[in-house]
């Protein structure tokens, strides 16, 4: 059984992990770390394109924009400080990839269910329309011995395996803010 005192002290630092960085200053100081001048280089190469696919969903609607962002915030993290103060006050995305890493790495909690949602709601709909094309052809749903479809289910089965770990690893793994 844990003694009162040493509860008080696990609640304390798991509080101050929660705490918020309120300066792009605390978050480069925080996150930013320097790597070769070969990875930078790399991650520098990588995170310019994210940026530019990011560019892109300014504009063009249904393309995500801070979904490309935030593997570009981390990239230059990697590897430009920088590049990594320009993505977090960036005017188009830089309030959410900001609020990303001053929460400790978290997504508001709303987000988190849309996601799972999401990601549940396409996993069904993709694995259906694999096995109606590739599983069961021309057949009839009922009757297994009428599909003839060239895949014997691994489509399927894989798309809904994939879903499963997506839909687990962001409901489990992701941490979320209020």
């Amino acid at each position: 059984m844990m003694r009162p005192n040493i509860l008080l002290y696990v609640i304390s630092i798991s509080r101050s992990f929660m705490d918020r960085l309120e300066t792009v200053d605390q978050v480069v100081e925080k996150y930013c770390v320097s790597s070769s001048p070969m990875k930078s280089r790399l991650y520098i190469g990588m995170g310019s394109l994210f940026i530019l696919f990011a560019i892109i969903g300014i504009w063009v609607p249904g393309w995500p924009t801070v979904s490309w962002a935030v593997p570009a915030a981390f990239l230059f993290s990697l590897s430009s400080e920088k590049l990594f103060r320009k993505t977090l006050t960036n005017p188009y995305f830089g309030n959410a990839i900001f609020d990303y890493y001053a929460t400790g790495k978290t997504i508001p909690k709303h987000a988190k269910y849309s996601i799972v949602a999401l990601i549940f709601i396409m996993t069904a709909i993709s694995s259906y329309f694999v096995w109606l094309v590739s599983t069961k052809g021309d057949g009839v749903w009922n009757d297994f011995s009428s599909w003839n479809g060239a895949d014997p289910g691994f489509g399927f089965i894989t798309i809904v395996l994939v879903g499963l770990i997506g839909v687990w690893y962001v409901g489990m793994k992701v941490e979320t803010r209020e």
